[in-house]
């Protein structure tokens, strides 16, 4: 849920600025709320652990802290293995940049990869 109502608020900021008039403020907005919506995402799976526990103690928020750290650092780690290896294959494989809907294809895959791994290793 939360993750829904982070996303319809960067939407809205979104829809009142202009990216050709405020290139910056528009990448700004952007970037905040796809990590509004990855912090939620990432919190909700850490706490969908404890969902059956009726008594929770000082205990569960250390360990809901420190799943989601590790998840965060995991999942960027991922993501930058993921990035930095689009990257070389892209500068050194030149024949996958010819046209720009091979290199779109790529692209795509490329993170979609990343989310089953990530999904995968969790």
């Amino acid at each position: 849920m939360c993750a829904l109502l982070c996303s319809t608020d960067v939407i809205a900021a979104i829809s009142i600025v202009s990216y050709d008039e405020q290139p910056k403020l528009y990448s700004l907005l952007f970037g905040e709320g796809v990590v509004n919506d990855a912090v939620s995402i990432i919190l909700f799976n850490s706490v969908l652990k404890f969902q059956k526990e009726t008594k929770l103690s000082a205990k569960t928020l250390l360990v809901i802290c420190s799943d989601f750290l590790m998840l965060s650092v995991k999942s960027l780690s991922l993501g930058v293995i993921f990035g930095l290896t689009v990257t070389i294959l892209l500068k050194h494989a030149r024949v996958l940049t010819r046209d720009a809907t091979s290199e779109c294809i790529l692209l795509f895959c490329t993170g979609y990869m990343c989310y089953v791994t990530a999904e995968t290793l969790k």
